[in-house]
Protein backbone atom coordinates (compact mmCIF):
# COMPACT_ATOMS: atom_id res chain seq x y z
CA UNK A 1 0.00 0.00 0.00
CA UNK A 2 1.42 3.22 -1.06
CA UNK A 3 1.87 5.94 1.46
CA UNK A 4 1.89 8.63 -0.76
CA UNK A 5 -0.47 11.41 0.10
CA UNK A 6 -3.59 11.21 -2.76
CA UNK A 7 -3.94 14.70 -2.08
CA UNK A 8 -0.45 14.88 -4.28
CA UNK A 9 -0.60 11.73 -6.22
CA UNK A 10 0.31 12.47 -9.89
CA UNK A 11 -2.87 12.30 -10.77
CA UNK A 12 -4.15 15.23 -9.26
CA UNK A 13 -0.99 17.29 -10.22
CA UNK A 14 -1.24 20.49 -13.21
CA UNK A 15 -1.38 19.61 -16.47
CA UNK A 16 2.26 20.61 -18.20
CA UNK A 17 3.74 17.22 -16.19
CA UNK A 18 0.75 15.27 -16.84
CA UNK A 19 0.32 16.57 -21.03
CA UNK A 20 4.34 15.58 -21.35
CA UNK A 21 3.86 12.13 -19.93
CA UNK A 22 1.02 11.80 -22.29
CA UNK A 23 3.01 12.98 -25.01
CA UNK A 24 5.92 10.52 -24.45
CA UNK A 25 3.57 7.65 -23.61
CA UNK A 26 2.08 8.25 -27.08
CA UNK A 27 4.80 8.79 -29.21
CA UNK A 28 7.31 6.25 -27.20
CA UNK A 29 5.02 3.21 -27.35
CA UNK A 30 6.24 2.71 -23.93
CA UNK A 31 3.76 0.04 -22.30
CA UNK A 32 2.69 -1.26 -25.78
CA UNK A 33 1.38 -5.04 -26.15
CA UNK A 34 2.66 -6.98 -28.90
CA UNK A 35 0.36 -9.21 -31.24
CA UNK A 36 1.63 -11.54 -33.14
CA UNK A 37 -1.77 -13.00 -34.80
CA UNK A 38 -2.53 -10.34 -37.40
CA UNK A 39 -4.27 -11.73 -40.18
CA UNK A 40 -5.37 -8.19 -41.60
CA UNK A 41 -1.66 -7.21 -41.78
CA UNK A 42 0.32 -8.44 -44.82
CA UNK A 43 3.61 -9.00 -43.16
CA UNK A 44 2.20 -11.17 -40.53
CA UNK A 45 1.68 -13.72 -44.01
CA UNK A 46 5.10 -13.21 -45.47
CA UNK A 47 6.77 -14.08 -42.24
CA UNK A 48 5.03 -17.36 -42.01
CA UNK A 49 5.33 -17.98 -45.48
CA UNK A 50 9.19 -17.20 -44.95
CA UNK A 51 9.05 -19.34 -41.92
CA UNK A 52 7.56 -22.39 -43.69
CA UNK A 53 10.35 -22.25 -46.30
CA UNK A 54 12.78 -21.83 -43.97
CA UNK A 55 11.91 -24.88 -41.60
CA UNK A 56 11.04 -26.68 -44.86
CA UNK A 57 15.04 -25.97 -46.06
CA UNK A 58 16.18 -26.83 -42.53
CA UNK A 59 14.76 -30.30 -42.20
CA UNK A 60 15.49 -31.41 -46.14
CA UNK A 61 18.96 -30.05 -44.80
CA UNK A 62 19.33 -32.37 -41.75
CA UNK A 63 17.22 -34.88 -41.95
CA UNK A 64 19.27 -37.16 -44.61
CA UNK A 65 21.81 -37.64 -42.07
CA UNK A 66 20.24 -36.48 -38.95
CA UNK A 67 19.60 -40.58 -37.79
CA UNK A 68 23.83 -41.77 -38.26
CA UNK A 69 25.09 -38.73 -36.46
CA UNK A 70 21.98 -37.67 -33.53
CA UNK A 71 24.55 -38.07 -31.01
CA UNK A 72 26.81 -35.55 -32.56
CA UNK A 73 24.10 -33.24 -34.25
CA UNK A 74 22.54 -33.75 -29.93
CA UNK A 75 25.71 -32.40 -28.58
CA UNK A 76 26.09 -29.64 -30.93
CA UNK A 77 22.38 -28.32 -29.91
CA UNK A 78 22.65 -28.87 -26.45
CA UNK A 79 26.29 -26.72 -26.23
CA UNK A 80 25.10 -23.53 -28.98
CA UNK A 81 21.58 -23.63 -27.41
CA UNK A 82 23.37 -22.94 -23.92
CA UNK A 83 25.61 -20.21 -25.48
CA UNK A 84 22.44 -18.67 -27.20
CA UNK A 85 20.62 -18.76 -23.85
CA UNK A 86 23.55 -16.98 -21.86
CA UNK A 87 23.93 -14.84 -24.87
CA UNK A 88 19.71 -14.17 -24.39
CA UNK A 89 20.09 -13.36 -20.44
CA UNK A 90 22.45 -10.98 -21.33
CA UNK A 91 20.30 -8.70 -23.70
CA UNK A 92 17.56 -8.90 -21.68
CA UNK A 93 19.74 -7.58 -19.13
CA UNK A 94 20.87 -4.55 -21.30
CA UNK A 95 17.19 -3.89 -22.60
CA UNK A 96 17.12 -1.50 -19.79
CA UNK A 97 14.03 1.20 -21.59
CA UNK A 98 11.38 -0.06 -23.20
CA UNK A 99 11.57 -3.37 -22.03
CA UNK A 100 11.03 -5.70 -25.23
CA UNK A 101 7.70 -7.65 -25.32
CA UNK A 102 8.59 -11.75 -25.09
CA UNK A 103 6.76 -12.21 -28.29
CA UNK A 104 8.40 -9.75 -29.62
CA UNK A 105 11.95 -11.60 -28.72
CA UNK A 106 10.75 -14.87 -29.27
CA UNK A 107 9.76 -13.66 -33.37
CA UNK A 108 12.70 -11.70 -33.63
CA UNK A 109 14.76 -15.20 -32.58
CA UNK A 110 12.50 -17.24 -34.77
CA UNK A 111 13.05 -15.02 -37.75
CA UNK A 112 16.82 -14.97 -37.38
CA UNK A 113 17.34 -18.87 -36.71
CA UNK A 114 14.89 -19.91 -39.27
CA UNK A 115 13.65 -18.09 -42.33
CA UNK A 116 17.25 -15.52 -42.43
CA UNK A 117 19.44 -18.79 -42.04
CA UNK A 118 17.84 -21.13 -44.42
CA UNK A 119 15.09 -19.48 -46.67
CA UNK A 120 17.58 -16.94 -47.39
CA UNK A 121 21.28 -16.51 -46.92
CA UNK A 122 21.99 -20.54 -47.22
CA UNK A 123 20.68 -20.64 -50.62
CA UNK A 124 22.35 -17.30 -51.78
CA UNK A 125 25.38 -18.06 -50.30
CA UNK A 126 25.48 -21.59 -51.73
CA UNK A 127 25.08 -20.62 -55.13
CA UNK A 128 27.37 -17.19 -54.98
CA UNK A 129 30.42 -19.86 -53.55
CA UNK A 130 29.48 -22.03 -56.11
CA UNK A 131 29.90 -18.88 -58.90
CA UNK A 132 33.02 -17.03 -57.85
CA UNK A 133 35.70 -19.90 -58.47
CA UNK A 134 34.13 -19.63 -61.70
CA UNK A 135 34.73 -16.37 -62.43
CA UNK A 136 38.46 -15.82 -60.39
CA UNK A 137 39.78 -19.14 -59.49
CA UNK A 138 40.09 -21.07 -56.25
CA UNK A 139 42.72 -18.79 -54.80
CA UNK A 140 40.83 -16.09 -55.06
CA UNK A 141 37.51 -17.50 -53.44
CA UNK A 142 39.73 -18.72 -50.52
CA UNK A 143 40.46 -15.66 -49.32
CA UNK A 144 37.51 -13.63 -50.79
CA UNK A 145 34.49 -15.08 -51.60
CA UNK A 146 33.28 -15.37 -47.97
CA UNK A 147 33.72 -11.38 -47.46
CA UNK A 148 31.89 -10.75 -50.82
CA UNK A 149 28.82 -12.69 -50.44
CA UNK A 150 27.77 -13.13 -46.51
CA UNK A 151 27.60 -9.08 -45.13
CA UNK A 152 25.27 -9.12 -48.14
CA UNK A 153 22.91 -11.81 -48.60
CA UNK A 154 22.84 -12.42 -44.58
CA UNK A 155 22.61 -8.61 -43.44
CA UNK A 156 19.57 -8.08 -46.22
CA UNK A 157 18.10 -11.24 -44.50
CA UNK A 158 17.96 -10.39 -41.19
CA UNK A 159 17.48 -7.02 -42.11
CA UNK A 160 14.43 -7.82 -44.16
CA UNK A 161 13.00 -9.92 -41.11
CA UNK A 162 13.14 -6.28 -39.26
CA UNK A 163 11.47 -4.42 -41.15
CA UNK A 164 8.59 -7.21 -41.22
CA UNK A 165 8.97 -6.84 -37.50
CA UNK A 166 8.77 -3.28 -37.45
CA UNK A 167 5.53 -3.63 -39.18
CA UNK A 168 4.14 -5.87 -36.67
CA UNK A 169 5.06 -3.98 -34.24
CA UNK A 170 5.21 -0.23 -35.10
CA UNK A 171 4.29 0.86 -31.66
CA UNK A 172 7.24 -1.07 -30.26
CA UNK A 173 10.25 -0.48 -32.36
CA UNK A 174 10.37 2.96 -33.08
CA UNK A 175 13.65 4.64 -31.60
CA UNK A 176 17.55 3.69 -32.42
CA UNK A 177 17.60 1.63 -29.00
CA UNK A 178 14.72 -0.12 -30.59
CA UNK A 179 16.73 -1.35 -33.52
CA UNK A 180 19.62 -2.00 -31.73
CA UNK A 181 18.56 -4.16 -29.09
CA UNK A 182 15.41 -6.19 -31.72
CA UNK A 183 18.42 -6.42 -34.28
CA UNK A 184 20.46 -8.39 -32.30
CA UNK A 185 18.02 -11.12 -31.21
CA UNK A 186 17.39 -11.41 -34.71
CA UNK A 187 21.60 -12.05 -35.18
CA UNK A 188 21.48 -13.99 -32.04
CA UNK A 189 19.20 -16.04 -33.71
CA UNK A 190 20.95 -16.57 -36.90
CA UNK A 191 24.33 -16.87 -35.06
CA UNK A 192 22.83 -19.99 -32.69
CA UNK A 193 21.69 -21.61 -36.18
CA UNK A 194 24.69 -20.93 -38.05
CA UNK A 195 27.29 -22.17 -35.19
CA UNK A 196 24.84 -25.65 -34.97
CA UNK A 197 24.96 -25.91 -38.86
CA UNK A 198 28.87 -25.68 -38.93
CA UNK A 199 29.23 -28.11 -35.96
CA UNK A 200 26.65 -30.58 -37.56
CA UNK A 201 28.40 -30.52 -40.75
CA UNK A 202 31.50 -31.15 -39.15
CA UNK A 203 30.13 -33.90 -37.71
CA UNK A 204 28.98 -35.34 -40.93
CA UNK A 205 32.24 -34.57 -42.87
CA UNK A 206 34.05 -36.84 -40.70
CA UNK A 207 31.77 -39.46 -41.49
CA UNK A 208 30.84 -40.16 -38.31
CA UNK A 209 34.63 -40.50 -36.96
CA UNK A 210 33.96 -39.11 -33.12
CA UNK A 211 30.97 -37.17 -33.76
CA UNK A 212 30.61 -36.25 -30.28
CA UNK A 213 34.45 -34.91 -30.42
CA UNK A 214 33.76 -33.05 -33.90
CA UNK A 215 30.55 -31.68 -32.12
CA UNK A 216 32.47 -30.34 -29.43
CA UNK A 217 35.38 -28.94 -30.93
CA UNK A 218 33.47 -26.67 -33.61
CA UNK A 219 30.66 -25.69 -31.31
CA UNK A 220 33.51 -24.52 -28.94
CA UNK A 221 35.12 -22.75 -31.29
CA UNK A 222 31.85 -21.60 -32.79
CA UNK A 223 31.43 -20.17 -29.69
CA UNK A 224 34.23 -18.71 -28.51
CA UNK A 225 33.74 -16.22 -31.43
CA UNK A 226 30.03 -15.42 -30.41
CA UNK A 227 30.37 -12.46 -29.08
CA UNK A 228 31.65 -10.35 -32.23
CA UNK A 229 29.51 -12.15 -34.69
CA UNK A 230 25.89 -11.49 -35.95
CA UNK A 231 24.45 -9.81 -32.99
CA UNK A 232 26.63 -7.28 -33.29
CA UNK A 233 26.54 -7.10 -37.11
CA UNK A 234 22.81 -6.55 -37.20
CA UNK A 235 22.06 -4.78 -33.73
CA UNK A 236 24.91 -1.75 -36.12
CA UNK A 237 22.67 -2.24 -39.64
CA UNK A 238 18.64 -1.99 -37.86
CA UNK A 239 19.68 0.37 -35.83
CA UNK A 240 20.89 2.29 -38.95
CA UNK A 241 17.70 1.54 -40.39
CA UNK A 242 15.43 3.44 -38.24
CA UNK A 243 17.65 6.05 -38.80
CA UNK A 244 17.57 6.09 -42.30
CA UNK A 245 13.71 5.55 -42.18
CA UNK A 246 12.62 7.33 -39.56
CA UNK A 247 9.47 6.84 -37.33
CA UNK A 248 7.16 8.62 -34.85
CA UNK A 249 9.71 8.80 -31.88
CA UNK A 250 12.97 8.80 -33.96
CA UNK A 251 13.52 11.86 -36.14
CA UNK A 252 15.08 10.38 -39.55
CA UNK A 253 19.30 11.00 -39.86
CA UNK A 254 20.41 9.83 -42.96
CA UNK A 255 24.04 10.54 -42.56
CA UNK A 256 24.47 8.55 -39.23
CA UNK A 257 22.25 5.71 -40.44
CA UNK A 258 24.01 4.87 -43.45
CA UNK A 259 27.04 5.16 -41.00
CA UNK A 260 26.14 2.12 -38.83
CA UNK A 261 24.81 -0.17 -42.04
CA UNK A 262 27.96 0.10 -43.57
CA UNK A 263 29.41 -0.06 -40.05
CA UNK A 264 27.70 -3.64 -39.34
CA UNK A 265 28.58 -4.89 -43.23
CA UNK A 266 32.33 -3.64 -42.84
CA UNK A 267 32.53 -5.16 -39.60
CA UNK A 268 31.01 -9.20 -41.37
CA UNK A 269 33.04 -8.05 -43.98
CA UNK A 270 36.41 -8.01 -42.10
CA UNK A 271 35.39 -10.51 -40.03
CA UNK A 272 35.04 -13.64 -42.51
CA UNK A 273 37.77 -12.22 -44.95
CA UNK A 274 40.45 -12.11 -41.94
CA UNK A 275 42.68 -14.80 -43.58
CA UNK A 276 42.52 -12.66 -46.99
CA UNK A 277 42.82 -9.34 -45.23
CA UNK A 278 45.56 -10.51 -42.58
CA UNK A 279 47.30 -13.26 -45.34
CA UNK A 280 47.53 -15.80 -42.95
CA UNK A 281 49.32 -16.57 -39.28
CA UNK A 282 49.18 -14.15 -36.67
CA UNK A 283 47.82 -11.40 -39.39
CA UNK A 284 44.91 -12.89 -39.37
CA UNK A 285 44.98 -12.76 -35.62
CA UNK A 286 45.44 -8.93 -35.59
CA UNK A 287 42.48 -8.40 -38.25
CA UNK A 288 40.60 -10.20 -35.75
CA UNK A 289 41.41 -8.36 -32.75
CA UNK A 290 41.20 -4.99 -34.81
CA UNK A 291 37.48 -6.25 -35.92
CA UNK A 292 36.79 -6.67 -32.06
CA UNK A 293 37.83 -3.45 -30.92
CA UNK A 294 36.56 -1.40 -33.90
CA UNK A 295 33.12 -2.96 -33.25
CA UNK A 296 32.22 -2.96 -29.99
CA UNK A 297 33.58 1.09 -29.98
CA UNK A 298 31.08 1.87 -32.96
CA UNK A 299 28.62 -0.57 -31.03
CA UNK A 300 29.18 1.91 -27.88
CA UNK A 301 28.83 4.87 -30.19
CA UNK A 302 25.44 3.78 -31.26
CA UNK A 303 23.89 3.00 -28.16
CA UNK A 304 25.26 6.63 -26.65
CA UNK A 305 24.03 8.30 -29.78
CA UNK A 306 20.75 6.47 -29.60
CA UNK A 307 20.34 7.16 -24.89
CA UNK A 308 19.52 10.53 -25.20
CA UNK A 309 15.91 9.91 -26.83
CA UNK A 310 15.28 7.50 -23.96
CA UNK A 311 16.21 9.46 -21.39
CA UNK A 312 13.87 12.41 -22.15
CA UNK A 313 11.16 9.67 -22.46
CA UNK A 314 11.81 9.09 -18.55
CA UNK A 315 11.92 12.55 -17.62
CA UNK A 316 8.74 13.09 -19.50
CA UNK A 317 7.01 9.94 -17.95
CA UNK A 318 8.17 10.43 -14.83
CA UNK A 319 7.54 14.00 -14.77
CA UNK A 320 4.18 14.43 -12.80
CA UNK A 321 5.92 11.26 -9.82
CA UNK A 322 8.89 14.51 -9.39
CA UNK A 323 6.45 17.16 -8.95
CA UNK A 324 4.35 14.87 -6.51
CA UNK A 325 7.20 14.10 -4.55
CA UNK A 326 7.14 9.97 -5.21
CA UNK A 327 10.64 10.14 -7.02
CA UNK A 328 13.37 13.22 -7.06
CA UNK A 329 15.34 14.86 -9.78
CA UNK A 330 18.57 13.26 -7.99
CA UNK A 331 17.05 10.26 -8.19
CA UNK A 332 15.87 10.37 -12.07
CA UNK A 333 19.13 11.75 -12.66
CA UNK A 334 20.66 8.85 -10.91
CA UNK A 335 19.20 6.03 -13.57
CA UNK A 336 20.26 8.32 -16.36
CA UNK A 337 23.19 9.60 -15.95
CA UNK A 338 26.67 7.49 -15.15
CA UNK A 339 28.55 10.21 -13.09
CA UNK A 340 25.70 10.68 -11.16
CA UNK A 341 24.69 7.45 -10.42
CA UNK A 342 28.34 6.83 -9.05
CA UNK A 343 28.04 9.57 -7.22
CA UNK A 344 24.49 8.83 -5.71
CA UNK A 345 25.47 5.03 -4.60
CA UNK A 346 29.00 5.84 -3.36
CA UNK A 347 27.71 9.36 -1.27
CA UNK A 348 25.61 6.31 0.96
CA UNK A 349 26.16 6.21 4.97
CA UNK A 350 26.29 2.47 4.93
CA UNK A 351 26.75 -0.73 2.60
CA UNK A 352 23.36 -1.47 3.48
CA UNK A 353 22.11 1.64 2.38
CA UNK A 354 24.62 1.80 -1.07
CA UNK A 355 22.61 -1.64 -1.77
CA UNK A 356 19.56 -0.19 -1.04
CA UNK A 357 20.26 2.79 -3.28
CA UNK A 358 21.12 0.91 -6.48
CA UNK A 359 18.23 -1.26 -5.66
CA UNK A 360 15.99 2.07 -5.44
CA UNK A 361 17.46 3.12 -9.48
CA UNK A 362 15.80 -0.29 -10.66
CA UNK A 363 12.97 1.04 -8.77
CA UNK A 364 12.75 4.16 -10.35
CA UNK A 365 12.82 2.54 -13.56
CA UNK A 366 10.56 0.32 -12.57
CA UNK A 367 8.15 2.77 -12.13
CA UNK A 368 8.69 4.54 -15.35
CA UNK A 369 7.91 1.12 -17.01
CA UNK A 370 4.17 0.71 -15.00
CA UNK A 371 3.20 3.99 -15.53
CA UNK A 372 3.74 4.01 -18.76
CA UNK A 373 2.13 0.66 -19.26
CA UNK A 374 -1.01 1.32 -17.23
CA UNK A 375 -1.04 4.84 -19.23
CA UNK A 376 -0.30 6.84 -16.14
CA UNK A 377 -3.98 5.08 -14.65
CA UNK A 378 -3.45 4.66 -10.81
CA UNK A 379 -3.69 0.99 -10.89
CA UNK A 380 -2.25 -1.63 -8.36
CA UNK A 381 1.00 -2.21 -10.26
CA UNK A 382 1.85 1.67 -10.26
CA UNK A 383 0.73 2.13 -6.50
CA UNK A 384 3.08 -1.33 -5.29
CA UNK A 385 6.18 0.75 -7.57
CA UNK A 386 5.19 3.86 -5.89
CA UNK A 387 5.59 1.79 -2.32
CA UNK A 388 9.02 0.48 -3.52
CA UNK A 389 9.99 3.74 -4.31
CA UNK A 390 9.63 4.89 -0.73
CA UNK A 391 10.50 1.41 1.00
CA UNK A 392 14.06 1.80 -0.58
CA UNK A 393 14.55 5.53 -0.07
CA UNK A 394 13.66 5.02 3.51
CA UNK A 395 16.65 2.36 3.92
CA UNK A 396 19.04 4.03 1.49
CA UNK A 397 18.86 6.98 4.03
Amino acid sequence: MSTVDPRTSPETVGTEAGQRRAEAVEISGWGARFHFMQPHNLSFWVYLALTAIGAFQAWAFFAPDAGFYAEGFAVAAVLCGLCGLAWLVWFHHIDRWERQPGGLVVAALVWGAVPATFAFAMTVNTAMLGIYPKLFGQEWSANWAAGATAPFTEEAAKLCGFLLLMSLAPRLIRTANDGLIVGAFIGLGFAVFEDFLYAASSTARAFGTDPVGNAVHMSVVRIAVSFASHPLFSALVCTGAVYLIGTAAQPRRVGRGAAFVVAGMFLHFTWDDAGGLGGGGLGNFVVLLASVVIGFTVLTIAFRRAAPREYQFVRDILAPEVEAGVVTDAEVDGVLDKRARKAFVKSAPTRKARRARTHLRRAVLDLAHDVAREKGEDTESVRHSRSEVERLRAVAG
